[in-house]
């Protein structure tokens, strides 16, 4: 089925439930995506039985649930029907976890990761994550555009994937540590002048694209359907741009410390300054082609990169539970040369 497709959405549903995701609580973020997406392939493959699927279950011994996931399906936006596979794990829990709290007492936090400035891509990832988690609401979503030209010459190699953004704390964690305030003092002059020009570089490649992007989250600020925004991966000068420019201004802002020794005091400085929260994270520029090949290319199905991939965790306020955690990612199928 897969390999007569050219699209296929996956959504891994609740990746906490599966036990075999429990037993590598130290894994980093692209196993804990690769393995979510193969258990999710697996399930899937099992529940059809070969037999013809719509939507990602067997529309003949499940009609019911063949109807419940038809909104996942694709509108073309061609005259040429796209052949889209979507994928649902059939024993997923998220609705029965989303149900045993009120939805004031939950907090939805999501990070999109996509590579191209391409609004039907973006809206068409956070549509997936409201129909994933049937929510009117999600409090905050924090963008991680990469374009490929960024990293074009860096290697895939898994084990260099494990040297520069394994880390020790489970993957449930990454993404909330607090930055130190003390940081600002640990860098020479040289080292601060270097660090701008690496930004200002950075920041002219990425920002016109990120742009795009921040006027499509905006407008799902406007509607009331997303609270706040965040921003991944830019310096302090980069960051001061987008905030000046912006309607709605970034309230979160994300820096991968593998890659990064000590926060950018201009960062650092900037965000206490404006009342933007500085988190930490350990997620690669590169996961969306790296969990693609791990996954989709070893099961023999050309994918060399994932359109997007949405993030989604959801905590229990009152408790600071995290209650349920899940992937939904889109990906072209079938050519070696997309990008």
């Amino acid at each position: 089925m897969l390999k007569s497709a050219s699209k296929v959405t996956i959504n891994t549903g609740n990746v906490l439930n599966l036990i075999d995701i429990k037993k590598k609580a130290g894994q980093n973020v692209t196993e804990e995506l690769s393995e979510s997406i193969k258990l999710t392939l697996t399930e899937w493959s099992s529940q059809t039985n070969g037999l013809p699927v719509q939507n990602g279950v067997s529309s003949e011994d499940h009609p019911q649930t063949s109807q419940k996931h038809s909104d996942y399906m694709v509108v073309p936006t061609s005259t040429v029907p796209e052949a889209v596979v979507n994928i649902t794990r059939p024993h997923d829990d998220v609705q029965n976890k989303m149900a045993e709290e009120e939805r004031k007492n939950l907090k939805i936090g999501v990070k999109i990761f996509i590579n191209e400035d391409s609004t039907s891509s973006l809206k068409e990832c956070l549509e997936s994550v409201f129909t994933a988690l049937q929510t009117e609401y999600i409090d905050n979503v924090t963008l991680s555009y990469n374009p490929e030209l960024l990293h074009k010459d860096e290697t895939n190699d898994d084990s260099n994937v494990k040297n520069n953004y394994a880390t020790k704390a489970s993957p449930i964690s990454l993404g909330s540590n607090i930055v130190p305030e003390n940081v600002a003092g640990r860098l020479s002059s040289n080292e601060i002048e270097a660090d701008s020009e690496a930004d200002a570089r950075k920041c002219e490649a990425i920002l016109p694209g990120i742009k795009v992007l921040w006027a499509v989250l905006e407008d799902y600020v406007k509607q009331g359907r997303v609270h706040q925004l965040g921003v991944a991966d830019v310096g302090g000068g980069c960051l001061r741009k987008l905030h000046a420019w912006a309607r709605v201004r970034p309230a979160i802002a994300q820096i991968n410390l593998a890659s990064c020794c000590v926060v950018p005091p201009s960062l650092h400085a900037f965000c206490r300054a404006n009342d933007v929260q500085l988190l930490t994270h350990a997620d690669p520029p590169d996961l969306l082609s790296i969990a693609a090949v791990k996954t989709l290319s070893d099961a023999g199905v050309g994918c060399n990169n994932l359109d997007w991939c949405a993030r989604y965790q959801v905590h229990i306020k009152c408790r600071g539970v995290l209650a349920l955690k899940g992937y939904v990612c889109k990906g072209t199928l079938g050519s070696n040369n997309h990008k």
